[in-house]
């Protein structure tokens, strides 16, 4: 009896009936295509969206409005500034945001901003100048330049978004729906108003601050700074500056 329930299950897995192409019965795929959907030899019914892809990620240098002062290239009224008013910076539309009122929200595109200040989440403040303010390198960009150390050698970071592309392919089922906002900063050097692309490594800081190479050789080894934090990097600039100021 048992020799012959594995004959009656071998003899239906191999019947016409059954042939299979991804699991899919061949009575099921004449119903399927008698109702105008193709089933291709795969088995692998398309024509359905499925689930949407998510947008990750904000569009914000900081998603919080912080409370600030802006001042535009124009007046506003009686005024060209604002103060104490909530910001934010939107990175992907080179906006600033105000917040007039609970449900009313301003934006300001950035030429028309010269500057603006705000509070940041480290307890401190950021601050912000436009780039039309510079030249050089800075005659090729929009939006704004962070202020990260005055002085006759400043440092300024700019902050930028791309939105990285859903590449899912549905005929092999890889990849993701899901599209991204990344962002991005550049570290930035100006000497008076003359803006340059910096590196960022200790061997574009030894060229940069080559007149007191001596006493940033000195430093470097000293400190230690890491070079990928913001903190340390500001750290270098204000020494070299303070060097700068009293003529050391």
């Amino acid at each position: 009896m048992r020799h012959l329930s594995i004959l009656c299950l071998f003899v239906f897995l191999t019947s016409p009936g059954y042939a299979q192409s991804g699991g899919m019965l061949s009575a099921t795929r004449d119903r399927v295509n008698f109702s105008g959907l193709i089933v291709p030899s795969t088995g692998v019914l398309f024509g359905v969206a499925g689930e949407q892809g998510k947008l990750l990620g904000d569009a914000y240098y900081d998603t919080t409005f912080q409370a600030g002062n802006i001042r535009f290239y124009g007046r506003i009224g009686a005024s060209d500034s604002l103060g104490g008013v909530p910001l934010r910076l939107n990175l992907l539309n080179q906006e600033v945001e105000v917040r007039a009122g609970s449900n009313d929200i301003r934006a300001a595109k950035a030429p028309s901003v010269r500057q603006f200040v705000m509070n940041n989440r480290a307890g401190s403040v950021s601050q912000f100048v436009n780039v039309r303010e510079f030249k050089g390198e800075a005659d090729k960009l929009g939006g704004f330049f962070e202020q990260l150390v005055p002085g006759k050698l400043q440092l300024l970071q700019r902050h930028s978004i791309t939105l990285q592309r859903a590449n899912y392919n549905a005929a092999l089922n890889v990849g993701t729906k899901d599209e991204e906002l990344l962002k991005k900063r550049e570290w930035y050097v100006a000497r008076g108003a003359e803006a340059t692309r910096f590196a960022g490594t200790r061997k574009a800081l030894l060229e940069l601050m080559a007149d007191r190479q001596t006493e940033i050789e000195g430093y470097l080894k000293t400190r230690k700074p890491d070079l990928k934090k913001e903190a340390d990097m500001a750290g270098v600039f204000v020494y070299y500056n303070s060097l700068l100021s009293t003529g050391h």
